[in-house]
């Protein structure tokens, strides 16, 4: 049985392109490419199936193109309660280089589930959210999907008992503070925004926000790029880094870090031991485009080379 569920609304084929340069207005050849199953849900469940941890995926996919996800689901074991609709799941693309300045995102436009789809979905989680379970709604809301519609599914998945995580920015994520779901997963400038105030106030001292926020929510992972990660839990507050690593994409890193402390805390880790295990996760995914996990070994070394202090 699926410990873990996963709810991605707008999902993305996430076809990742690598180019020496790239140089808008010219023509750009490609040195390599790579297409997956994404969505942030989808890679969290992908990494979290990759530790041992039984998941099963919900969410929207379009009728059209599934065939990517399916190819996922099979090989990792994660159970598809995707509802199908009609139309192409999106896809979105990462230009990637040697000397491009980070990564370059082209994201187009998703499906906008009818009435049919979306009680489908009301239905799913309804029925999949029961005490003991994690529901992890994460990414963007589709065409046509208000926030008192994502609003409805986070009170639908508290009412059943189950522990709530969200992943999401600006509207959604204000939801999520508003409700007190049991775990958010922001970076600086999305939780910045939702909080008004400049990101670089907020990570020059999260302490204010952290005890604000901590007061109804039990777990904050605070994503801050280069310089780590925040973990605040009423055991205390972490900060966590690894070592100096090379980066070839940082896309997915988010979804790893979050992964990686849902491991931890459905295996009762203690916070220090989570907060390696989220970092070993991302610092994983910065040295690849692929969802991937390295052997259970090299992520015990990893754990153990991660920086952590109190903050």
């Amino acid at each position: 049985m699926a410990e873990i569920i996963t709810i991605t609304l707008n999902p993305a084929i996430d076809h990742t392109v690598h180019l020496e340069t790239f140089v808008p207005g010219k023509v750009n050849r490609v040195d390599w490419h790579h297409r997956q199953a994404g969505g942030k849900g989808v890679n969290v469940a992908a990494l979290l199936a990759a530790y041992g941890i039984p998941c099963m995926a919900t969410g929207f996919l379009g009728e059209d193109n599934p065939a990517l996800f399916e190819k996922l689901f099979r090989e990792t074991g994660i159970d598809d309660a995707f509802i199908r609709i009609p139309g192409e799941t999106r896809t979105g693309i990462k230009i990637i280089g040697d000397r491009s300045a980070g990564t370059t995102d082209i994201n187009f436009p998703g499906l906008s589930p009818d009435g049919v789809g979306w009680s489908r979905l009301v239905r799913t989680v309804g029925e999949l959210a029961t005490p003991g379970k994690w529901c992890v709604f994460g990414g963007s809301l589709p065409s046509g999907v208000e926030p008192a519609h994502f609003r409805d599914l986070l009170e639908i998945a508290k009412a059943g008992g189950a522990w709530v995580a969200v992943d999401a920015s600006g509207e959604a994520l204000a939801l999520a503070l508003d409700l007190g779901v049991d775990l958010i997963k922001p970076n600086e400038h999305e939780l910045a925004e939702v909080m008004g105030i400049p990101p670089e106030a907020l990570v020059a001292d999260p302490a204010p926000v952290l005890r604000q926020l901590g007061e109804g929510i039990g777990h904050i992972v605070l994503s801050m790029g280069e310089k780590g990660a925040l973990f605040h839990t009423k055991e205390g507050t972490l900060h966590a880094k690894p070592p100096e690593v090379e980066v070839v994409s940082t896309v997915g890193a988010g979804d790893s870090l979050l992964a990686g402390y849902l491991a931890g805390l459905v295996t009762g880790r203690s916070l220090e031991a989570r907060a390696r295990l989220a970092t070993a996760f991302a610092w994983s995914a910065l040295e690849k485009v692929s969802r991937s996990l390295p052997a259970m070994d090299e992520i015990h070394v990893r754990m153990e080379r991660v920086d952590v202090e109190t903050w």
